[in-house]
């Protein structure tokens, strides 16, 4: 199953070549720098004459230009690194061994997740993806940058991006300090290096009771992906419905077509064989997208053609994209490992303003000259109130601000520019706006546009069938009138998609090609809707976002009380909903005020399931309304700890330098889970007085405390970086060794030094342990990847419990019996593991055992039970009624 160099060509090995000689670079070892650019450049020539080099340089094309700014500028000039959180591992016993992550008080709240999002939460990689499951399933809200994900992935696996590190004060002074040595100083300073981390990774060698291999060790810089052949498809474009598609044909086949299509000709003709071999011989990354783009009715179908596919190539690796929430068919029913696009940072979202700022002279270039880049102004500008914003919205904003080019202030004024920007020189917007809208407004009724069903809705005629009598002249002049018709929209949906706003899939199906484009200009079609049609379209979830962004031209009252008046499900889901409308409605918008007050009275409510008051923090975020920032601080004072605790993330996830004051006192909390809050809180707030009052916890607090403000200061810098490196050298052995959790997340070479040093040279055994782990991840990987659920059979826990009442854990259908009897028969601390796994595991046929549960004379079970209803509602997608 290796990588087979002769007929994959120059696309997989340059980008071999390419993280195999940076890996290199690393250990200043020239000869071998040398010897991978011998390689890369042998390569190169014998690509030239084979259709590998074609196929990567049409698949390259397609993944720089499938993005928001596609028609303007590569992907790979704007592209933010995607990072990803795994799903949260099964409830079972704590182990005393493994220190708990500080970040445990962050609740996990993926359909709404901006809660999370300022804080240094432990993520994935793109690299880091590759080392464990070989079928993941990406999954993130529309907007969150999915099929961006995808591509990224490719273009990585590819060599063709590559993600820098950010600007690092301690390393800058560092390096100017070598500078001023002398070459033979320099090469004692370098050696060295190399000496420390030999003997630290010899020392980590012997520690685990293996014997060290140099050889081994750097090819291990050499990531899977970089590897495989990187293949990328969207469902929409496999066509299952051909007759000659039956269960005899290969499942490649509507693949390997669908592939074809993204492929210029000479590409296409020679991908058949290609694709087959590398996907026989296990090669193949398999990029999957477009799951809950698809109508509902074709979703099965895709998936049992999916499955097929994945049973007959099973050692490929696949990721699939999928939602957020309703991913249940692709985790229970395809087996694949779940894995959540983390939502931008504050570093994203500004660095993505930078590096548009970067490529702006030349994206706004006129036909004689550069433009001139942005100036710091307007830079600061599109980086400024950024908190809960997606990127697909953040993209619309810093767009609009350098080009300056809107029509009206905030969201609207964003979209209708990015739409005029693609429209043909001289075809006005306000003109085309209804005939767009109405292709909108069909996508999301139908799933597609179809230049037939559009003609349909334009002229509210159906196409004529064949006259009996061809002479007779009226209906000569229907097949006339109705050509003229269905030549207006074919040149409409040619226009739109010759913009890059279409996208054509197979069978003259289009969709536009961001849902977020589709759902606003469908959104136009409501603003005359009576109170019947408006209630009927917010019972489809493919209008919820138009519903959102209908709120831009009118009063939404009717609606929204229907809504909270609708019996509530396990998630709350449609009142939850509506807090994704506040930021676009008017500060003054009538029902503002008692939505505001009903969250947050789902927040307080004294007898209130914790999932509850988690969501409910999270979607108080998601409204970015600073009127909230009064109940949080509020909260802050509550006798219940939970909701003290939410409160200070609430309050963090704001940002706003006024709640300083409320935080730092619950640094001293009573309780540590408040405490880690407090100071996770003030990271995000990120002023002068509050990394003022983190650097005092820092040198004064408890050491779970001391350990997360050390991951927060990781995270930060500008400001933390050098307090870290401070910290490593401190003489207090409680500062230094929480230090080293700061510097396990650093990835500069200074922290990785530091990190040698302290395991091989402390003087005090608790840093070096702490130490030895820190370099033992760094080395290994922490989980080695992301990896699914083990079955019910093989849960320890579950295997012990039974064992102490002389049972076994028989496979399938028994395991389940086993742990159902758990969740009933259990002492109380088994019961809530019992609860949980059912949750975690996606057991839906047990959902009446845990409603039983709520019931449950233990607080803890019954939040465990509520708990796992709710997942077992994300998964499936379906309401699940609350309790009474």
């Amino acid at each position: 199953m290796g990588f087979d160099v002769e007929n994959f060509g120059i696309g997989l090995l340059t980008g071999w070549a390419t993280a195999y000689g940076v890996y290199r670079v690393r250990h200043l070892i020239s000869s071998v720098v040398q010897s991978a650019s011998q390689q890369a450049s042998s390569a190169q020539n014998y690509a030239t004459q084979t259709a590998d080099k074609r196929y990567i340089n049409d698949v390259v094309q397609m993944a720089q230009t499938s993005h928001l700014a596609g028609g303007f500028t590569q992907l790979s000039e704007i592209l933010v690194e995607p990072r990803f959180l795994p799903a949260q591992t099964l409830a079972a016993p704590p182990d005393d061994d493994v220190i708990r992550s500080v970040f445990h008080v962050v609740p996990n709240i993926s359909d709404y997740p901006y809660l999370g999002a300022p804080y240094n939460l432990e993520t994935l990689s793109i690299d880091d993806l590759s080392t464990g499951d070989r079928a993941l399933a990406l999954l993130g809200n529309p907007g969150s940058g999915r099929t961006t994900a995808l591509m990224s992935i490719l273009l990585r696996a590819l060599g063709h991006v590559e993600f820098n590190l950010p600007v690092d004060k301690v390393q800058q002074r560092i390096d100017a300090e070598e500078a001023k040595l002398d070459d033979k100083q320099r090469a004692v300073r370098i050696k060295e290096r190399l000496a420390i981390e030999q003997r630290a990774k010899e020392r980590l060698a012997e520690e685990r009771g293996q014997s060290f291999d140099t050889d081994a060790d750097d090819k291990a810089g050499l990531h899977l992906f970089n590897r495989l052949m990187p293949v990328y498809v969207h469902l929409a474009d496999i066509n299952v419905r051909d007759p000659e598609f039956s269960n005899e044909v290969d499942p490649a086949e509507p693949l390997v077509r669908a592939v074809q299509r993204q492929m210029g000709r000479v590409a296409a003709s020679a991908l058949p064989r290609n694709l087959y071999l590398r996907l026989s011989r296990g090669q193949v990354l398999l990029l999957v997208d477009g799951y809950d783009d698809l109508p509902e009715n074709e979703r099965s179908r895709q998936l049992n053609w999916l499955a097929s596919l994945m049973d007959a190539y099973t050692y490929n690796f696949f990721i699939v994209a999928g939602p957020s929430t309703g991913y249940g068919n692709l985790t229970s029913r395809l087996g694949l490992t779940p894995i959540f696009l983390r939502s931008w940072t504050d570093q994203d979202m500004e660095r993505a303003a930078e590096r548009w700022a970067s490529i702006w002279p030349e994206l706004a270039r006129s036909r004689r000259s550069a433009a001139s880049k942005p100036d710091g102004e307007t830079i600061q500008r599109a980086k400024t109130n950024t908190r809960a914003t997606s990127p697909f919205d953040l993209t619309l904003k810093i767009w609009a601000n350098y080009a300056n080019d809107t029509e009206a202030a905030g969201f609207e004024g964003w979209i209708r520019a990015y739409l005029a920007r693609h429209l043909p020189s001289g075809q006005s917007l306000d003109l085309i706006l209804p005939q767009v809208a109405q292709a909108a407004a069909l996508q999301l009724d139908e799933g597609y546009i179809t230049q037939a069903k559009l003609t349909e809705l334009v002229t509210g005629k159906i196409a004529p069938e064949a006259s009996a009598t061809e002479s007779d002249a009226k209906t000569k002049k229907v097949k006339k009138e109705a050509a003229e018709d269905t030549n207006a929209q074919a040149k409409l949906l040619a226009m739109l998609q010759k913009s890059s706003l279409l996208v054509n899939y197979t069978g003259g199906r289009y969709q536009f090609r961001h849902f977020f484009l589709a759902a606003y200009l469908a959104s136009l079609t409501l603003k005359d809707a009576t109170t019947e049609q408006l209630s009927n379209k917010s019972l489809l979830p493919a209008w919820n976002q138009a519903l959102a962004y209908a709120n831009l031209h009118r009063p939404m009252d009717e609606v929204v009380r229907a809504r909270l008046n609708m019996p509530p499900d396990m998630l709350y889901q449609n009142a939850l909903e509506i807090a994704n409308w506040l930021p676009y409605t008017s500060l003054d918008t009538a029902w503002r005020g008692t939505y505001l007050k009903q969250l947050g009275t789902m927040l307080v409510a004294p007898s209130q399931y914790p999932l509850l008051r988690e969501r409910a923090t999270a979607a108080l975020v998601g409204t970015r309304d600073k009127s909230v920032l009064t109940l949080f601080r509020q909260a802050t004072r509550s006798p219940n700890p939970h909701l003290r605790r939410l409160a200070c993330l609430g309050l963090g996830a704001f940002g706003e330098p006024e709640v300083v004051s409320d935080l730092v006192p619950l640094l001293n909390d009573q309780d540590g889970d408040v405490q880690l809050s407090a100071a996770l809180g003030l990271g995000a707030v990120r002023t002068e007085e509050a990394l003022t009052a983190l650097v005092e916890a820092f040198t004064e607090g408890s050491e779970q405390l001391r350990q997360a403000v050390a991951e927060t200061f990781a995270d930060i810098p500008a400001e933390g970086y050098p307090v870290l490196y401070d910290a490593i050298h401190d003489e207090e052995m409680m500062l230094r060794r929480a230090a080293v959790f700061g510097l396990r997340r650093v990835k500069s070479g200074w922290a990785l030094i530091s990190i040698y040093r302290a395991f091989l040279e402390d003087e005090q055994w608790y840093v070096r342990s702490a130490a030895q782990m820190a370099f033992q991840e760094l080395q290994y990987g922490k989980d080695n990847g992301p990896h699914g659920y083990p079955p019910p059979e093989s849960i320890p826990w579950l295997t012990d419990w039974a064992a102490k009442r002389g049972e076994n854990v028989p496979p399938g259908e028994g395991a389940i019996q086993i742990l159902m009897r758990a969740l009933q028969e259990g002492e109380p601390s088994i019961r809530l593991y019992a609860a949980a796994n059912l949750g975690q595991l996606g057991m839906a046929s047990t959902a009446r055992s845990l409603y039983t549960a709520l019931r449950d004379k233990q607080a803890d079970v019954r939040e465990a039970a509520h708990r796992a209803l709710a997942e077992l509602q994300m998964q499936i997608g379906e309401s699940l009624p609350a309790p009474n």
